[in-house]
């Protein structure tokens, strides 16, 4: 496709838009529609069109630079009750299925005592 191989859409981001830019584009574009629909307005598309293509600059990213502990553990009592028994039932479970594997491969071995195997042809 298109002479390369992988997604075409993040091949080059210096000559395309990104996709997250066309999320926030349609994000900007759904909520735009929504409030003219909600104040009875008629939608100029010229002035959507505009909004759309301007440019994301004034968006920002909060970057934290650090890391905190947060502790080990569960918060309440009541947490670790749950997971407790939650890793009992898992357990339980594997149990079954390991038995229900070991009754099904020794009842499939039954009946074969005078089965013979056929001889090899030339």
């Amino acid at each position: 496709m298109l002479g390369f191989r992988g997604q075409f859409a993040t091949k080059s981001r210096r000559y395309s838009i990104t996709l997250g830019a066309l999320r926030r584009a349609r994000h900007r574009a759904r909520a735009h529609i929504a409030d003219h629909k909600a104040e009875g307005r008629p939608l100029d598309l010229a002035a959507l069109e505009a909004d759309l293509l301007a440019d994301d600059e004034d968006e920002t990213t909060l970057v934290i630079g650090y890391w905190s502990y947060a502790g080990t553990g569960w918060a309440t009592e009541g947490e670790r009750v749950l997971a407790v028994a939650a890793a009992a039932r898992a357990r339980e479970y594997d149990q079954w299925q390991a038995e229900q594997r070991k009754q099904k491969t020794h009842n499939s071995g039954e009946g074969t005592e005078g089965w013979k195997r056929r001889p090899n042809r030339p």
